[in-house]
């Protein structure tokens, strides 16, 4: 199995410098603070030394975004597994608020931050944005009517039927029994039933995609784990006794002290033209990505 150099590129050295937009759904409270955050996230450097940059995040993102993006963008995730989620978000939080934008949504849209409109915003179930040039508001638009929070053209309107999302969950998870020594995990891209609701048994103790955790929980109170081959600058990685232990870096990169991530060297860049066996550093998948 062999990588091009975009994806090679796209594991080491651009997983340290993560751009694009953040998407996430307005809550009705409509109120939230917006930025393009251009900067290094840090941790602590070891024996009193100076922080260590382990990369540059890029990206326009909304504080009420925030929790969902800790677990899904490769550098941050890196940041939650050295420093944990509560510093990990003070870091961020800090970021957004020194150049963020206090932004306001309407309901019926989607928050859809970018470099020239951290306070863009999109409509959705059918509503229309409102005025069309600068819009501020989400509408329906006549003949169309409101139905069960859905904008469209209705004959008649039934009463929604009461569902219960939560308990649905917890049933689910009730229902995923594994052998000792084995934790019940949701699956990436599964395309019969959502995410919560299609599982499998993981060693999250040795699995290198779940590690010290389940990389997508079941429920609220299951540990949430690590894809170790998210690390950025990662070349060859294992997971025992639920961390990650790093035994390898792409060029450009050293491994940390405590071998559980990859410091980018000072000043160096990793560029390379031609193709790289995957084999060659020990990493023969992608990290997980959803679908």
């Amino acid at each position: 199995m062999r990588f091009s150099f975009p994806l090679v590129f796209a594991l080491g050295t651009l997983l340290s410098q993560v751009s694009g937009r953040a998407l996430q759904p307005a809550k009705r409270t409509t109120s939230d603070v917006c930025a393009e955050v251009h900067a290094g996230i840090t941790i602590p450097g070891l024996l009193g030394l100076p922080p260590i940059t382990i990369g540059i995040l890029d990206l326009c993102l909304c504080l009420d975004g925030l929790p969902d993006l800790l677990h899904t963008n490769a550098l941050l995730l890196a940041l939650v597994n050295i420093v944990g989620v509560v510093k990990a978000t003070a870091q961020v939080t800090d970021m957004v608020n020194k150049s963020g934008t206090k932004c306001f949504f309407p309901e019926h849209s989607i928050s859809i931050c970018s470099a020239s409109n951290p306070c863009g915003f999109q409509c959705k179930d059918g509503f229309t944005p409102s005025p069309p040039k600068k819009p501020t508001d989400c509408v329906c638009t006549p003949p169309k009517i409101v139905c069960n929070g859905v904008c469209g053209n209705f004959k008649s309107c039934p009463s929604a039927k009461p569902s219960h999302p939560k308990r649905e969950l917890e049933i689910q998870a009730r229902s995923a029994h594994c052998d000792y020594g084995f934790s019940a995990c949701g699956i990436y891209g599964w395309s019969g039933l959502p995410s919560s609701q299609a599982w499998e048994c993981v060693d999250t103790q040795n699995d290198i995609e779940s590690c010290g955790g389940c990389t997508i929980p079941l429920s609220l109170g299951t540990p949430r784990g690590l894809d170790c081959t998210s690390i950025p600058g990662v070349a060859d990685v294992t997971c025992a006794t639920g961390s990650c232990v790093v035994h390898r870096c792409l060029p450009g990169y050293v491994v940390s002290l405590d071998k559980t991530f990859c410091v980018r060297k000072g000043g160096k860049k990793f560029i390379n033209n031609e193709s790289i066996a995957a084999s060659a550093y020990g990493l023969e998948h992608q990290p997980l990505k959803r679908t």
